[in-house]
């Protein structure tokens, strides 16, 4: 565990109140026929030779770090459907100066770079906590340290990921203490203005899903952890025991 887990965790303790919904400025919301579904593939960059390459998180970790990116993303009526976990062979530049920012691009493996989906890559150390640098490469650090907020995000991981993700839909900085798009901070909430910009750039994309089509790509389960009931929602279900066998 970081040292910066530890100090959250201790926090926690003191005050339990990280993923305030007091703190959340938005006033819409949303039922499960009206979100839309993004497709992320998440590589784990690996490199027995540059340390800053070899991502030391497992898949379980990383699947619960996307529970909570879509804790705050579910705000907009948006979920982040993991498309795969990669685990990857980094690429690693002749002369790599892992001080430079703009070098991590050269690292992505040529042949796992879909169009139709985000990419995420994790690895062990970045300059800075995350940066987005396209939609096919945003960069997070498992290393990542924030300046924790009242009703704040509860470990850095999430919200550095939803921070870039928000980058890639089309979101600019907000340098307000307790919203998502602040820089350096565990805040997480979004205002009505950025669910619309989000939104309407979703709508944009032909490759983001309605909860039909997710549910016809097999993102069944995803839906089955939103609130609330639908007929969509039996639909899903029961194409998760089919998938299944059951």
């Amino acid at each position: 565990m970081t040292i910066a887990a530890v100090l959250l965790t201790l926090l926690l303790q003191e005050d339990p109140r990280f993923f305030d919904p007091d703190v959340h400025e938005a006033t819409k919301t949303f039922k499960i026929e009206d979100f839309r579904v993004v497709p992320v593939r998440v590589h784990r960059l690996q490199s027995p030779h540059e340390d800053a390459l070899q991502c030391r998180l497992e898949e379980d970790d990383l699947r619960r770090v996307f529970g909570k990116i879509n804790r705050i993303w579910n705000k907009a009526g948006l979920a982040l459907a993991i498309e795969s976990i990669r685990k990857e062979d980094a690429l690693v530049p002749k002369d790599f100066d892992a001080g430079a920012l703009e070098e991590f691009r050269g690292t992505r493996p040529a042949d796992s770079r879909p169009a139709g989906m985000i990419h995420v890559y994790y690895v062990h150390q970045l300059p800075t906590n995350g940066v987005f640098m396209g939609r096919d490469a945003i960069f997070v650090k498992d290393t990542a340290s924030l300046r924790l907020v009242k009703g704040g995000v509860d470990e850095p991981l999430p919200r550095v990921s939803a921070h870039e993700i928000g980058h890639a839909m089309g979101l600019s900085h907000r340098q307000d203490t307790i919203n998502l798009m602040a820089s350096g901070t565990t805040g997480w909430s979004i205002n009505d203005g950025e669910i619309d910009r989000v939104r309407a750039w979703a709508d944009q994309q032909d490759w983001v899903l309605t909860p039909a089509a997710a549910i016809e790509k097999g993102y069944g389960e995803l839906l089955l952890s939103l609130p609330g009931d639908s007929e969509l929602k039996e639909k899903a279900r029961a194409a998760v025991r089919k998938a299944s066998g059951q």
